[in-house]
């Protein structure tokens, strides 16, 4: 029965060939920009995740996210070091700035300063040692940043980059992870960032810190806030934070707009195909019912040939998505894209759901055929 299904499949190859492909589209569209909008929000706490040591962040209780900081007073880290359940604290200072190469190459950049006595932050690297940013006029790049400043060249020592009029020379590429904002990642020592600050006379952007083993971090955060007015939070919170505020921009609509038409372009030219070829094979269908099958044995044949259209064009468009996943991640700034196996799962279940659903609604089609048609020219 279920060969006979699969042969009547085979025998109109066309619409067969259709259906597959429709489930095939709309796993691609669907799989394609679900996974690129979870790794693009991803990216919204990369930063706040390269500072494996601190699992505490303090910041002005008007701050957002990580890229919209305001700065805090200088005595905010003796400050938050005072109260119980924090073992460190330590000041951080991150700026936005404009970075001009030596052949006159200009871009917005992130500039992370990092603490010379305690190396807090400091980048894994994929070039060059981290501990070369402790030095004067020195500084580690992210590969995003390389091919920005850089476009087509390798990274050599001694290349250099102009920060308002001082001259920072580059010791190495690090392994920051991508940013949400697509600027380059550049690490110094905290010093240095303190130098080139010319936009703020404060020189604490966030305190991060760790708390003690047997600290409560709700309670810690809560009395943080209480008794300075704030934000303070811990790093799963701040990361979480950071995914709300760009989530509510306008930019994931479109990736909302683009799932909703697979999904539609799938379950239209599935479903209406589907139809046709319910209504192409109604001799076949009547004839098998003239034969004794019934109606439960006929629904079982769809089902099978639902199963294996789905089957296919889920396989055929996931290996779309790995594909076209590995090859955008071959460009420095999308080296954070991945395909969760969450959001895979649960696209191939919808289109997959959809599908049946879809052929059982064409199965209508065949409920409604009578034995008698079979004789009828």
């Amino acid at each position: 029965m279920i060969a006979l299904a699969l042969q009547m499949l085979r025998h109109d190859g066309a619409k067969f060939l259709t259906m597959v492909l429709a489930v095939a589209l709309a796993a691609f569209l669907t799989q394609n920009q679900a996974s690129f909008l979870v790794a693009f929000l991803g990216m919204t706490g990369s930063q706040i995740r390269d500072v494996r040591e601190a699992d505490l962040w303090v910041m002005e209780s008007d701050t957002e996210c990580f890229d919209q900081a305001k700065p805090l007073k200088e005595t905010a880290v003796q400050t938050v070091r005072g109260f119980e359940g924090v073992e460190w604290a330590l000041p951080m200072l991150k700026l936005d700035t404009h970075a001009r190469t030596e052949s006159g190459k200009l871009s917005t950049i992130t500039l992370i300063g990092v603490s010379e006595d305690s190396r807090v932050g400091e980048p894994k690297m994929r070039q060059g040692e981290a501990a070369s940013i402790y030095q004067r006029d020195s500084a580690v790049i992210d590969p995003g940043g390389m091919s920005l400043l850089y476009p087509g060249e390798e990274f050599r020592p001694g290349m250099k980059i102009r920060i308002h009029d001082e001259w920072l020379e580059l010791r190495g590429v690090s392994e920051a992870s991508p940013p949400f904002t697509g600027f380059p990642i550049v690490h110094v020592s905290h010093a240095t960032a303190m130098r080139l600050n010319r936009a703020e006379s404060r020189s604490t952007t966030f305190v991060i810190g760790r708390l003690r083993s047997d600290a409560n971090a709700a309670d810690v955060t809560r009395r943080i806030r209480e008794s300075t007015g704030w934000k303070a939070l811990t790093r799963s919170e701040f990361e979480a934070a950071s995914w709300k505020f760009y989530s509510d921009q306008g930019v994931p609509n479109l990736f909302y707009i683009t799932i909703t038409v697979g999904l539609i372009v799938g379950i239209a030219f599935t479903g209406q195909t589907f139809l046709m070829f319910v209504k192409e094979n109604a001799r076949a269908f009547t004839t098998l019912k003239v034969l004794g099958f019934t109606h439960h044995q006929l629904a079982l044949m769809m089902t099978a040939q639902a199963a294996l259209v789905v089957a296919l064009g889920l396989s055929i468009g996931t290996a779309m998505v790995v594909g076209t996943t590995e090859l955008a991640k071959s460009l420095p700034f999308f080296r954070g894209l991945y395909l969760p196996w969450q959001v895979s799962l649960a696209c191939c279940a919808v289109i997959g759901c959809v599908t049946v659903l879809t052929a059982g609604l064409s199965f209508r089609q065949v409920l409604q055929l009578k034995p008698a048609d079979v004789f009828r020219s």
